[in-house]
């Protein structure tokens, strides 16, 4: 998970290589035990995408991150799991465009796909240091959620409440159109193909920064729709990363995400593991 640099040019003390090293562990030992214990998914649920792990803090000038992940298993089945993603931006003054984009490839005995392919175009106007807003349009395909295509657009503000050197928390709320068309072959009778909805784009983010340079993190999207708020998604995602290098740090991330009516062939629930490195360039 990729944080920007905190605020007025403050930055954490660097750690010791002791200090890193024990970050490091305790970073991945719970996380490791935790995927032993959650049993695999073959038909995943939900769509949301986490986007705010890019952006909770504003910079300065042009700014650079991305994440890489993998995961290999090999016996009774061979998968190949990489994921990629990242954002490139540019805050000028009350201004702040950027790009967020990212893939996975998956490769199993059968066959190979380039999966959960996505671009977002974001763009926010800093109306005060603790106020802004956010206009975005984003498109997005995944075979193993059955979308062919699915296209957000939307407009919100977001707050930020308290901002320290150890301390994040911030939330905002919005309006998103939302257009998704599925893969016929593959849904159940009652199924349809086609699904669009108004929904509410809210959002919690609680960050605590530990004077060894990690970074806890948790991000709550909540996306009802406005005419049936029992048609509900939600997202929780909980992350720790830890410092490298100056420019590079190690992450791993518990993600639950469920969608209350999904297709009748996928789940209603999804829980991941993620591990991986971040690269940040400012």
């Amino acid at each position: 998970m990729t944080q920007m640099p905190p605020p007025h040019g403050s930055s954490p003390a660097r750690p010791s290589a002791p200090r890193r090293s024990l970050s490091l562990l305790l970073l991945t030992i719970p996380l490791l035990v935790a995927s032993l214990l959650v049993p695999p998914h073959e038909a995943r649920a939900q769509v949301i995408l986490n986007t705010e792990r890019y952006q909770m803090t504003e910079v300065e000038g042009f700014h650079l991150n991305g994440d890489l992940s993998g995961s290999v298993q090999r016996g009774n089945r061979k998968i190949l799991n990489l994921s990629t993603s990242g954002i490139v931006g540019y805050s000028a003054a009350r201004h702040w465009p950027r790009l967020i984009f990212g893939g996975r490839f998956l490769r199993d005995d059968t066959r190979s796909i380039l999966d959960q392919q996505y671009v977002q175009l974001r763009y926010s106007y800093l109306l005060s240091p603790r106020l802004q807003t956010f206009h975005f349009v984003q498109a997005q395909k995944n075979e193993t959620l059955l979308l062919q295509s699915r296209w957000l657009l939307g407009s919100g503000l977001r707050w930020t409440f308290a901002e320290t050197d150890r301390l994040l928390v911030a939330a905002g709320t919005g309006v998103m159109g939302e257009w998704e068309r599925l893969d016929r072959g593959r849904l159940g009778p009652d199924d349809s193909s086609e699904l669009d909805a108004v929904r509410m784009a809210n959002l919690g983010v609680i960050r605590w920064s530990f004077a060894s340079g990690a970074q806890l993190v948790n991000i709550t999207y909540v996306q009802p729709d406005v005419t049936e708020f029992s048609d509900l998604r939600l997202l929780n995602d909980l992350g720790l990363s830890a410092p490298i290098t100056d420019w590079a740090r190690t992450s791993a991330s518990l993600e639950w995400r469920r969608d209350t009516r999904p297709p009748s062939t996928l789940e209603r629930d999804d829980l991941s593991i993620r591990l991986g490195l971040s690269f940040n360039i400012n």
